[in-house]
């Protein structure tokens, strides 16, 4: 299976449950809204210095298409990173997977991942 690493860097931000959608999201997005918290995963670059967000994330993702019976993706690669001990937030859209880790474990996630068998498209 192919993967891909996005160029940019993400920071996943918090803000009230009830706010509007901010104009500085843009970009790749991920946005969840639950009755606690409205959660928004944005290009760092985006992000206001005084929003609550942790930031330096990098992103990679599944390099193709995933039809919804494809059974393990994520838990394949969760494994992966589990024993490297690096975490992941993973994401999943209606074409495929992603996930960001920590920049500082980027090039350690690729070593590891390759060894498994992914492949990176460069």
């Amino acid at each position: 299976m192919k993967l891909e690493f996005l160029e940019a860097e993400y920071s996943v931000c918090q803000l009230p449950s009830e706010s509007a959608l901010p104009t500085w999201a843009d970009g790749f997005l991920s946005i969840s809204r639950t009755d606690d918290e409205l959660t928004i995963i944005s290009p760092s670059t985006h992000v206001p210095e005084d929003a609550k967000a942790q930031r330096d994330f990098r992103c990679f993702r599944i390099a193709s298409q995933l039809d919804f019976d494809v059974i393990g993706v994520i838990a394949s690669i969760s494994a992966i990173m589990a024993k490297e001990k690096i975490p992941i937030l993973s994401i999943s859209t209606y074409n495929t997977d992603y996930f960001l880790i920590p920049r500082k474990h980027r090039e350690r996630a690729h070593r590891s991942l390759t060894k498994s068998g992914y492949r990176f498209v460069e």
